[in-house]
């Protein structure tokens, strides 16, 4: 079957798209960590044997947006893997986002003829480094921020190697979780692959290549017709990280030209001494993710959706930096900043479509004891848009988590949870009302490690069209006698057993006037 009829592709899309969904439910049913398990933070794809995205689960988009580039990197680095093989890697400079996302690549092969990859990302609760949780208030070098991995073979025709597993005993934390959770990505993986294996021998070789060139090409043309429509036009803006040292610029330029669509993030401010560093693949993340919110939704999310995107951002910059910079918030943190900047920058190219800034931060809590460590990020509110409300309590565009069970994390780690509560009025006002961020309250009931990387501290998510600014967020630390302390937006600290960690999180900016 070399061609495909419409109807015929249509099937064929959803056979294929339904294997990396299936995956990442495998996923999370056999992980080990809550942070998976519960809180779904993990990410699912297949990439065609050229190394081109032809599916993916609706995930994380900071892990989907950045996978082209991990594959990218381990099929340069291993051109001849063999069946049962999977490569592992999660160094920024090398493919992957930050440290604690670790990337697992297997291919997949008929007759003897690589056809593909699967692959999943998943971050892990510890990968070592100088604070448990590996997402420390502060670092200067990516060596303080846990095990870096190049792309490395970690299954060998069907056989972990024991040298990498030593790698995560020795340097992590709580290396059983480790252990698990790798386990959980890697069957994860053998399930893609033997799917996709199932698709060839039930439909053939031919059209399975005549389904990859044809979904493609599906896109590539909606995409590109979606973009001719849009008005031509060029805006430039800015926006601020909170910075801890001083607020840390990012500029865009931003360019709709046919059907290109042109991203240039020069006079953004150098590359900085702290982990606010986003890597070049998190970068194109959050570009592309800003691209997919401007076309149709049922428009297949596969490589064709970014051969028209084009992405420069200086090296030595904050959003291409070179290395060994800490990219700890780089990930989690900035990629936020560079999605509200764009928006931005398109509310006056496309005015009646672009929604206000959403809370713009994860609000990345890690908590650490002798051999337990526990991660969460926390939600606060959506933007209001033209046609609706913001909502209130979800994550907002480069993040898609659920939040951990409060009988879960209860039963696993000694905190207790006060509160989760709506900040009322904490939206700003306008024709339509931003969402709510939150305020939650754990107390420890022993001494613990506890990082935090939270932005949104200083520049509140702005409204537009006339709406109202949302309210930032704010930490503080309850101590035994009742006394509250103000925390940094990032920051490293010991709190001891009867305190409480308060995180309250900004809401989302108005609509109109």
């Amino acid at each position: 079957m070399s061609i495909l009829d419409p109807v015929t592709l249509e099937v064929f899309k959803h056979l294929i798209l339904a294997i990396p969904e299936e995956m990442g439910a495998n996923l999370k049913r056999t992980a080990f960590s809550p942070n998976i398990k519960e809180r779904l933070d993990e990410s699912c794809a297949l990439f065609d044997a050229k190394g081109r995205l032809i599916a993916q689960a609706e995930h994380i988009p900071v892990h989907l947006g950045a996978m082209p580039s991990a594959v990218e990197a381990v099929a340069a680095d291993f051109p001849k893997l063999s069946p049962d093989d999977q490569v592992i890697v999660n160094d920024p400079y090398r493919g992957g986002s930050h440290l604690p996302d670790i990337t697992l690549i297997a291919p997949f092969f008929w007759q003897g003829k690589l056809k593909g990859y699967a692959v999943n990302r998943a971050h892990h609760a510890d990968v070592g480094g100088k604070t448990p949780g590996s997402m420390p208030g502060s670092s200067s070098t990516l060596y303080e921020e846990g095990i870096v991995i190049p792309p490395t073979l970690f299954v060998r025709k069907g056989v972990i190697e024991k040298g990498v597993m030593q790698v995560f005993e020795k340097e992590t934390r709580n290396p059983a979780e480790r252990i698990g959770d790798l386990n959980a990505q890697v069957g994860a993986n053998r399930l893609g692959a033997s799917r996709c294996i199932d698709f060839i021998r039930r439909y053939g070789e031919a059209a399975f290549d005549s389904f990859v060139e044809a979904i493609i090409d599906y896109t590539r043309s909606r995409v590109t017709a979606h973009l001719s429509a849009l008005p031509d036009g060029v805006s430039e803006t800015f926006d601020y990280l909170d910075g801890e040292q001083g607020e840390i610029l990012i500029k865009v330029r931003v360019k709709l030209e046919g059907d290109q669509f042109k991203v240039d993030f020069a006079g953004t401010a150098p590359q900085c001494e702290g982990n606010a560093n986003a890597p070049i693949s998190v970068t194109r993340s959050a570009v592309y993710y800003v691209l997919r919110c401007l076309l149709p939704a049922d428009v297949p999310p596969n490589h064709g959706c970014y051969e028209t995107v084009h992405v420069v951002a200086p090296e030595g910059s904050l959003l291409n930096p070179r290395p060994p910079a800490a990219v700890s918030s780089g990930n989690v943190e900035t990629s936020q900043r560079i999605v509200d900047v764009l928006l931005l920058a398109l509310k006056d190219l496309l005015p009646e479509r672009i929604p206000a800034q959403g809370q713009g931060t994860m609000n990345n809590l890690a908590l650490g004891w002798k051999e337990k460590t526990y991660y969460e990020t926390i939600a606060g509110g959506m933007g209001a848009g033209p046609r609706c409300n913001g909502a209130s309590a979800v994550h907002v565009h480069m993040t898609n988590t659920a939040t951990t069970p409060t009988e879960v994390l209860e039963s696993a780690y000694p905190v207790r949870v006060l509160k989760t509560e709506l900040r009322e009025g904490s939206g700003g006002t306008g024709l339509h009302t931003g969402g709510m961020g939150v305020t939650r309250e754990l107390l420890l009931l022993e001494n613990a490690v506890v990082s935090i990387q939270s932005e949104r501290r200083r520049f509140p998510p702005r409204g537009i069209a006339g709406g109202g600014d949302a309210t930032c967020g704010y930490n503080l630390l309850r101590r035994i006698d009742g006394t509250e302390v103000r925390l940094p937006g990032r920051c490293t600290f010991t709190a001891l057993k009867g305190e409480t960690v308060i995180i309250n999180t900004p809401g989302g900016g108005g609509w109109g006037k």
